[in-house]
């Protein structure tokens, strides 16, 4: 795990330029001056899940006091045993993550924050110009196997430090942080140490060669590492799903971490593993009353066969560099630990899609629920039809919403994609349930005013191929979203063919 963490070290310190001049870089620059590294002083580093044949992202936050104006190339290696799973995953053009600088501790999130977005299932690219287009002298990211089959990641990186001198040196002293989504890679399908090698060469930012522009010898050093791959005894849950407010405003959800194991699980915590602009807090809560208790972003002890209810609280900040930069939609990926382990991270249980602009949009709060009132819609056959009851209120501004099925996971493994999807708005008064209109086919468009309370019946319906039962994948995800197609509101439920439980 530490080589995780020396990996994004090197991949922050090399592009810290961009903090001390919000100018843009045009291709055609030439850097001179020798290649110098220090290694941060402090590191810490998050895998999002540590289970056996899970998905898998990461989060690493690392102190650097010195870098210099230099490219730099970082490669990671990661055993064959892990399975990639593609730049991609989420569509071409994704955001999949970020990395980005904090030089102010007390500031809400990073001061500078840079995103990457997928290119095709082997490469990527980091917006350092945070204007959509790519340039020669941004980083780039590469994916390729080796002759043993081991899975390499190239990630080549501008120069750090500020450029101002004729040397161009320059020291800094800042917090570094990088993230990638959960699902880019699988973890090996045992448990047990899995070693991870990092090397680290600076290049010359022209030509990409293993030496620097003033031709001085390269620096170069390797490091590895070991991921604990290991069955988690804890699960968490967050709802609602979604949230949309306005920058500045604190939007909350809550979150149930439960103690599978046959111990007590200590020092209990939730973490942001978003790299985002904004501020981050949890607290427990009374679970019969939503009641704070405790302390604020203070850890908790959770006995055995026991859950601790938390309220998490996210204030999102508009990123300005030269111009004001759009906020882009994305899951809120969180790590529920304790000393013994983390709960596994499960898209549309445990994750919080987060939307944030300049005016006041919907904010739709949807609860879904099944029959068997277990989060889990069985169709009881490959042919047969299921029904599953919403209920939403809009707690934001009025306007109009399209309900709509959201991607299916099918990439990941999921079989839901082909199932048949009906909607209709139901009453509330008597006769409760009953259909206002002929149900529609995939999508349903209505306007929500300020705290309307709605209700839903959305039918399922079996394809004639099985889907197993395994919630953690196979998952009917609803998304609100406006006309712009930016997610204002989202609940799930698990789906499978297999028979309810008697």
């Amino acid at each position: 795990m530490r080589a995780f963490a020396i990996l994004c070290s090197a991949l922050l310190v090399c592009g810290c330029e961009e903090l001390l001049s919000d100018q843009p870089e045009t291709a055609g620059e030439t850097r001179s001056g020798p290649a110098v590294f220090s290694a941060p002083a402090t590191q810490n580093v998050i895998i999002s899940d540590l289970g056996p044949g899970r998905l898998m992202g990461f989060r690493v936050d690392s102190e650097i006091t010195f870098g210099q104006r230099q490219a730099y190339q970082v490669v990671i290696t990661l055993p064959a045993s892990y399975q990639f799973n593609g730049f991609d995953l989420f569509g071409s053009g994704t955001r999949i993550g970020a990395y980005g600088f904090e030089f102010n501790a007390g500031s809400p999130g990073p001061d500078r924050l840079f995103p990457i977005y997928s290119i095709d299932g082997n490469s990527a690219w980091v917006d350092s110009n945070l204007d959509g287009n790519p340039n020669p002298l941004k980083p780039q990211i590469e994916y390729s196997l080796d002759a043993s089959q081991n899975h390499i990641i190239t990630i080549t990186l501008p120069r750090g430090g500020d450029g101002s001198t004729g040397s161009q040196t320059a020291g800094f002293s800042s917090d570094v942080m990088a993230f990638f989504r959960t699902g880019i890679f699988s973890n090996p399908a045992t448990g047990g140490s899995v070693p991870i090698t990092l090397d680290f060469t600076s290049v010359d930012p022209d030509t990409g060669d293993a030496n620097d522009n003033a031709g001085s010898a390269p620096e170069t050093f390797q490091l590895t590492g070991n991921a604990e791959i290991a069955n988690a005894t804890l699960s968490a849950a967050v709802l609602p799903a979604s949230r949309s407010v306005t920058f500045g405003s604190q939007a909350t959800a809550f979150a149930t971490l439960v103690n599978g194991g046959q111990t007590t699980a200590e020092n209990c915590s939730v973490t942001l593993l978003n790299v985002i602009k904004g501020g981050f807090s949890y607290q427990t809560t009374d679970p019969n009353t939503n009641a704070l208790t405790g302390t604020i972003n203070t850890p908790v002890d959770i006995p055995a066969g026991q859950s601790q209810s938390f309220v998490i609280a996210f204030t999102p900040v508009q990123e300005i560099y030269i111009n004001p930069v759009p906020f882009t939609t994305e899951p809120l990926e969180f790590r529920f630990g304790c000393s013994t382990g983390q709960a596994a991270q499960i898209s549309g249980v445990n994750q919080l899609t987060m939307s944030s602009g300049t005016t006041p949009t919907p904010d739709a709060i949807a609860i879904a629920t099944t029959q068997t009132n277990d989060g889990v819609l069985y169709l009881n056959g490959t042919n047969t039809t299921g029904a599953i009851g919403m209920a939403m209120v809009n707690i934001g501004a009025s306007g109009s919403l399209t309900i709509r099925r959201a991607n299916t996971n099918n990439a990941l493994g999921g079989g839901t994609s082909g199932l048949d999807f009906l909607i209709c708005e139901t009453t509330l008064g008597s006769p409760a349930g009953a259909c206002m209109s002929p149900p529609t086919r995939d999508t349903y468009t209505s306007t929500f005013n300020q705290n309307d309370v709605r209700t839903f019946t959305l039918l399922v319906r079996g394809n004639g191929q099985a889907v197993a039962n395994n919630p953690a994948v196979n998952r009917i995800q609803i998304e609100f979203v406006d006309g712009s197609g930016v997610v204002r509101g989202s609940t799930s439920v698990a789906v499978t063919t297999a028979s309810a439980p008697t």
